[in-house]
């Protein structure tokens, strides 16, 4: 059995002005779409904060001084550029925070972490870094 929609839908002109409905309303979900990306609201940032400086808890049980390095340091690509890519290449200027392991006149042992056994007393270091002192541009020692 055919229904009475399936019976117009059928008729040519009918048939057609189905489909320039069909368009208009597709062309408006579009449009309402672009609308609301349009009107997206920008992030809010947060506020920035202080910094605060953290004191330690207790007192350095090794006998190491803490100090901050800042030094020159080698930068190197294995692939391929011109001349201009060449000429923008600059050096790297990293810093060190660490305890002093010790220090001659060509080079500087620093460590950032360090355990120590309980029974034995034995310190164990970690994060270890040995810095030409000819690269180095200051040295800080930290409280």
């Amino acid at each position: 059995m055919i229904s009475k929609f399936q019976k117009l839908k059928n008729l040519p002109h009918l048939y057609i002005a189905d489909r320039l409905w069909s368009a208009l309303l597709i062309h408006s979900i579009e449009n309402t779409t672009q609308t609301i990306i349009m009107a997206r609201v920008p992030k809010r940032r947060k506020p920035r904060r202080k910094r605060k400086l953290v004191e330690p808890t207790q007192p350095s049980d090794i006998p190491y001084s803490k100090y901050r390095i800042e030094w020159c340091d080698i930068i190197s690509d294995s692939g391929w550029a011109d001349e201009k890519q060449f000429n923008r290449m600059k050096l790297a200027f990293p810093v060190n925070e660490g305890w002093l392991f010790s220090k001659d006149k060509h080079h500087i042992k620093v460590f950032a972490s360090y355990d120590k056994d309980a029974d034995t007393k034995e310190i164990t270091f970690g994060d270890r870094t040995m810095i030409p002192v000819s690269c180095v541009k200051k040295m800080i020692k930290l409280n």
